[in-house]
């Protein structure tokens, strides 16, 4: 202890003399505890947390493996295919995600949306706490002019209204009738998509 306590103070008398070298190795202490800290956060939100999920464990995505060996995603006749002839999964469903615009609300308001297959929602188990997710058929083609918010993008840019379940936005200048609202505080409010449409397949 005697020889702990020595090293201590000569220690601290290195670094009350050298300040620029104190503040240096705080700063480099200090980065290195951050980094860690968020990797950590993010290992632990990706693979160690179970997903958010009823049954999260039954949860898989399905893709191709090229010849080569990559992978790669699945096309659509592929998807129409293997959803016929499914007897494996309880549902299966297709995404799209990519940008879309708000029209009618002042300035277009660019936001990102993702094109779904109808059971999309029922492979979560996610119920909309306004109005409705997508019915059975809505993602087939004449059919998919219906949209299902997250309830940030709704209180964001439709300021919590409830009379907006049923009426018409327009998204890419296009008319949308709004189906329903997500449940608050989900994952849904911090996926890559906002907001989300019935992918139409063509069989």
């Amino acid at each position: 202890m005697a020889h702990l306590a020595q090293d201590l103070r000569y220690a601290l008398r290195s670094l009350r003399n050298s300040p620029g070298f104190t503040l240096i190795a705080m700063l480099t202490v200090a980065l290195g505890i951050g980094a860690n800290t968020a990797i950590f956060s993010f290992v632990d939100a990706i693979l160690l947390k179970p997903l958010p999920y009823d049954n999260a464990d039954r949860i898989v995505r399905v893709l191709e493996r090229r010849p080569g060996g990559g992978r790669t995603n699945i096309s659509a006749p592929d998807y129409v295919d293997w959803n016929r002839d499914n007897t494996v999964f309880d549902y299966m469903a297709a995404e799209i995600d990519g940008p879309v615009t708000l029209n009618g609300t002042g300035d277009p308001v660019p936001l990102r949306g993702g094109r779904v297959s109808a059971h999309y929602f029922d492979i979560f188990g996610i119920q909309a706490s306004l109005g409705r997710t997508f019915a059975e058929g809505e993602d087939e083609p004449g059919k998919e002019r219906v949209v299902v918010l997250s309830h940030a993008l709704w209180e964001s840019q439709f300021g919590s209204d409830t009379r907006i379940v049923g009426k018409t936005i327009l998204l890419d200048q296009q008319p949308f009738t709004v189906a329903g609202i997500l449940p608050p505080g989900g994952a849904f409010d911090r996926a890559s998509a906002q907001l989300w449409r019935p992918l139409a397949i063509q069989p």
